[in-house]
């Protein structure tokens, strides 16, 4: 078995794997800390949309893992890449937090408010996390994409890793959309597709690239796709139960990185 200093680049998730709820989980991020400091490149995706990479950045050195936001990738930044890149859209109606809106903002997309969408909707309809959407603002999101806006998932993910236990993820405010209008999103940017990685600037190489992550159906299903390494850790949503049925495979389970051989 491979150790962890035979990777060159080092692809990690965020929220059940670094932190949960912004709360640190030290096993790991002692690990993370421990690999930059022996000059290893350290990337992180996440395909929480409404983190603020900048915010992010500093609770992460705070904790001891000190990481350039140009180091993190969210499903944020991957969406509005994909928009800027591979659409004409200019403005859009979120259903989303402070970290989507603030990075199609500074990628100089439009933010279409409620009342706006209510008199002439949006070009496109982009749906992350949000915790505080409310059924009036996925009634309106609906019948927007339903009027021919373009619909963007950020991520499908079931379920994230909250301090209080499993919440509802990105993709179950996504799939109510989808069963109400029967309309599949145009594309979904976050892992497991590849869309996340577009903006990634570092060479993925089979056998010197490994992806850590806490998700079977992304983390370790988007490292499948590449054909890279991974690692799942048993500190977020995915359990060792689920192996059993799941056609995602780890190249390695470990409950924390901690129990893993460095060099």
């Amino acid at each position: 078995m491979k150790k962890l200093k035979d990777y060159e680049l080092i692809i990690s998730d965020v929220d059940g794997v670094l932190i949960r709820e912004g709360e640190p989980i030290y096993e790991n991020l002692q690990v993370m800390s421990k690999l930059r400091s022996m000059g290893k490149e350290v990337v992180l995706i996440s395909n929480n949309s409404g983190i603020n990479r900048v915010l992010l950045s500093r609770l992460l050195t705070s904790f001891g893992l000190p990481i350039e936001p140009e180091r993190i990738i969210t499903s944020a930044v991957a969406t509005a890449h994909y928009l800027k890149t591979r659409t004409e859209v200019r403005n859009v109606f979120v259903v989303g937090e402070e970290g989507l809106i603030n990075e199609l903002r500074n990628n100089q997309f439009t933010i279409i408010d409620e009342k706006q969408a209510l008199e002439r909707g949006a070009e496109a309809v982009v749906v992350g996390l949000d915790r505080f959407a409310t059924y009036e603002k996925l009634s309106l999101a609906a019948r927007i994409i339903k009027n021919g806006a373009m619909f963007i998932a950020t991520n499908a993910d079931r379920l994230w890793p909250s301090k209080a236990g499993l919440k509802l993820g990105a993709g179950a405010l996504v799939q109510a959309i989808v069963f109400g209008i029967k309309k599949e999103p145009d594309v979904i940017t976050g892992k497991p597709h590849k869309w996340i990685l577009v903006p990634l600037s570092s060479d993925i190489k089979v056998g010197k690239t490994v992806i850590i992550g806490d998700q079977l159906e992304t983390d370790i299903r988007l490292a499948n796709t590449l054909g890279v390494d991974s690692i799942l850790v048993l500190t977020g949503v995915s359990s060792k139960d689920e192996l059993t049925n799941s056609s995602d495979d780890p190249t390695i389970v470990t409950n924390t990185l901690l129990d893993l051989e460095i060099e």
